[in-house]
């Protein structure tokens, strides 16, 4: 199941991702706004995606404020979050296959459709290459200092 969510900032990249995902017959539920002119703030929106991405290894979350910069700070704040601010199709890739990242960032601010839903598309298809090694290495983050 792929979660959904974003703020007014963000109202057209989650209508072009609903009606992406409904072509597709993907299953998604979006958990931020619904209307353009309805506002939430990140803080009651991205709880709800994350706690959704980790009940099952297989969810997915796709989060969006005006830079995405907010919603991926926020996001990577719970344990088990791997949240990543994609702004082209390559970075959407990598972040996948070296990181296993289970949420994906937007902008919503200037994001041109077609680009979005390239980098939706290719996040989505992308496979974790299966280094647990690296993920390991995130683990231990606090004794960085």
């Amino acid at each position: 199941m792929i979660y959904i969510a974003g703020d007014n900032n963000s109202y057209n990249i989650i209508q072009n991702l609903e009606k992406y995902f409904k072509l597709k017959n993907l299953d998604y539920v979006n958990l931020g706004v619904k209307g353009s002119n309805e506002d939430m703030k990140l803080e009651e929106f991205i709880p709800d995606v994350v706690t959704e991405v980790l009940k099952n290894e297989n969810n997915l979350g796709i989060l969006s404020c005006g830079t995405g910069v907010g919603v991926e700070v926020g996001a990577n704040k719970f344990k088990g979050i791997r949240a990543c601010l994609a702004t082209d199709e390559k970075i959407a890739e990598w972040s996948v296959v070296y990181d296993k990242c289970n949420v994906l960032c937007l902008a919503g601010w200037g994001a041109e459709e077609d680009k979005v839903i390239k980098i939706v598309k290719t996040w989505l298809n992308s496979e974790y290459d299966g280094d647990i090694n690296r993920l390991k290495m995130f683990e231990v983050f606090d004794s960085w200092k």
